[in-house]
């Protein structure tokens, strides 16, 4: 059962605080002689996605906010009004496609690779981010409309509408019985004055079109050949017959 956060420690300030301490004991967290806060290791480059647009600070909200400061308790109220449109093709082809789609819709979006995101069934996805389920599901028909109309993608490209990161659900429960605190929104503002982060590290897009090229290939997904002028990636093995 999901909390009821009006009862729940876990988010008022001396709790907050506890759990930054261990997780600064612990290495999950750098504090700075000027009293910043940061993540180590912050940050690898990114590899698997295209982004359209500015994405949501989810290292802030996510990472630092949801597993340090909360100690994955309670989902940030920062997060509160994220709704995402997720769209799942099935092949590098569809990927392609609809990455080209979104460049022409006014949102916010990522395309890339979700196999190695274990809460997901998918192996290439893309996200629409907005800031309210009113906003989403008007999105919603524009995007279903654009992609029914695209001949490299029809009705057939799963998308539908859900909240938030699928790690909040996973860990607290349904997104629609998430409860937030008046408290938080004002520790959020105090933590987000502290926290410090490298500007994220730019890839040409180039690049990562070869570690989707990669992905398809080692997969047998054969769309790849679309973006090789038809070339296999690696020959094939000589056979025998046994």
């Amino acid at each position: 059962m999901v909390p009821n956060l009006t009862s729940v420690p876990d988010t008022d300030e001396g709790a907050v605080a506890q759990n930054l301490r261990q997780a600064a004991a612990s290495g999950r967290l750098i504090e700075n002689p000027d009293g910043t806060l940061q993540l180590p290791g912050d940050r690898s480059l990114d590899l698997d996605f295209i982004r359209v647009g500015d994405n949501p600070n989810c290292r802030f909200l996510k990472k630092f906010l949801f597993r340090r400061a909360y100690a994955e308790a309670v989902v940030p109220a920062g997060c509160q009004a994220c709704f995402k449109i997720k769209v799942a093709p099935k092949t590098l082809r569809e990927l392609v496609a609809a990455w080209r789609v979104a460049q022409r819709i006014e949102c916010s979006s990522k395309w890339g690779i979700d196999l190695d995101n274990p809460l997901s069934q998918d192996i290439y996805a893309g996200y629409f981010y907005l800031t309210s389920l009113t906003e989403a599901r008007a999105l919603y028909k524009v995007v279903r409309e654009a992609f029914d109309a695209e001949p490299k993608l029809g009705p057939d490209v799963r998308t539908f509408i859900k909240r938030g990161c699928s790690v909040y659900e996973a860990i607290v429960g349904p997104s629609d019985q998430w409860q937030y605190t008046p408290e938080m929104a004002q520790i959020e503002a105090r933590l987000k004055a502290r926290f410090r982060t490298k500007p994220r590290r730019t890839v040409p897009n180039s690049a990562v079109l070869a570690r989707w090229i990669d992905l398809a290939f080692r997969i047998g997904d054969d769309t790849y050949l679309d973006f090789t002028d038809g070339k296999r990636l690696r020959p094939k093995s000589l056979t025998y017959e046994p």
